[in-house]
């Protein structure tokens, strides 16, 4: 193999590559990219952790046709180093794969590329076209409330379910908090998901990641994968088989009392509040009065702080506390100019809406103080 490349598109390639790539496996292989050069204008690069999947292509000048593997990491960090805008690379009679720009010469090991797992391109499968911009925002928005591990009151997957005929909701919670995004069934319409399917957390990055930049996504169903496939990529997601809790049943129907505040205010009150928190103290105390919301935060070990607010409330005083933490995920993410604050009692946690973001759901369980 002899193919040279431009740099920026190699880089940016290896970046979507090397987040594949298994950092702790006792495969050496996985930590490798399969790198292969078939035609005179087209190099491929492949990667899996055995659950996750990536094919995607880039342009380039093949002199010499071929294939290898080589350490994601390594050729990326390389790749980043090199000043030049093209580089040269040539596999060596010693199992070695050469990287050349410039006077700048390194040597890489490689693992014979019949040692890979196979990587499907998925051509057969039936794919819809997905709107991605409603995609990518129903992901950002959940992607935060997905635990990074299983345990007995979670999974550490988005659920993806259709609520109604007509509406697609994408949930995901740990346990102490919940956040959903609803949208038209209409913007993935032809998508067989049955009940509903659990993409783990690490396959919803890489999508989050893929659609960064692209303007159009096709999704389809091969077994137990979900496919995304754009112009140059093609992901392949195995999903989880693990059932989704029925989150519904901690929602309350009917939340009586709440009040609406500008998002930019509160937002701004929490950060003041948080630099008197840490692993051990990270709650802030919400103390609602006619007219008032107080926020309190810190211990006596560091310090407290306190701020409050004005809002448009005449109901019973209530007190909770949340991890602050928490709430600053749930509006981060949050598109609107304005924050509806809802709740029934003390035991049903808030629930934080944005008025101008309708789909968005979050809901955080309370902390005791």
């Amino acid at each position: 193999m002899k193919v040279q490349v431009e740099k920026a598109v190699l880089v940016q390639t290896l970046q979507k590559v090397q987040h594949i790539t298994e950092k702790k496996s006792s495969m050496p292989i996985l930590s490798n990219v399969l790198i292969k050069c078939l035609d005179e204008q087209r190099l491929e690069f492949l990667a899996t952790d055995l659950e996750l999947k990536l094919w995607t292509q880039i342009g380039a000048q093949v002199d010499k046709s071929g294939s290898t593997t080589v350490s994601a990491r390594k050729l990326l960090e390389i790749a980043r180093e090199l000043p030049q805008d093209h580089i040269l690379f040539e596999t060596l009679a010693n199992d070695r794969l050469a990287v050349t720009a410039g006077r700048t010469h390194f040597e890489l090991a490689t693992i014979p590329w019949e040692d890979f797992p196979h990587i499907s391109v998925y051509e057969n499968v039936d794919m819809v076209k997905c709107d991605v911009s409603v995609l990518k925002n129903a992901l950002s928005k959940t992607l935060y409330g997905i635990p990074a591990d299983d345990d007995p009151f979670s999974i550490a997957g988005l659920f993806i379910h259709t609520e109604d005929p007509d509406r697609l909701r994408f949930v995901s919670s740990d346990g102490h908090r919940l956040s959903y995004v609803e949208t038209s069934a209409d913007n993935f319409a032809g998508l067989e998901i049955g009940k509903g399917i659990v993409i783990p957390r690490k396959g919803v990055q890489e999508i989050v990641r893929i659609l960064e930049k692209e303007s159009e996504a096709s999704l389809g169903m091969y077994e137990n994968s979900l496919i995304l496939k754009t112009d140059n990529a093609v992901l392949s997601v195995q999903l989880l088989e693990s059932e989704f809790p029925e989150y519904q049943l901690i929602i309350p129907d009917e939340r009586p009392f709440s009040f609406v505040l500008d998002w930019e205010s509160l937002f701004q009150a929490l950060k003041r509040m948080a630099v008197l928190t840490d692993q051990k103290w990270r709650y802030v105390r919400f103390i609602i009065k006619s007219g008032s919301l107080e926020l309190q935060a810190g211990n006596q070990e560091i310090g407290t702080a306190s701020d409050i607010l004005d809002i448009d409330y005449e109901g019973e005083d209530f007190t909770v506390a949340f991890n602050i933490r928490y709430v600053l995920d749930s509006m981060q993410v949050m598109e609107s100019r304005q924050v509806r604050f809802e709740w029934v009692d003390y035991y049903h946690g808030g629930i934080f809406l944005g008025l101008d973001d309708p789909g968005y759901f979050s809901l955080i369980m309370p902390m005791v103080v």
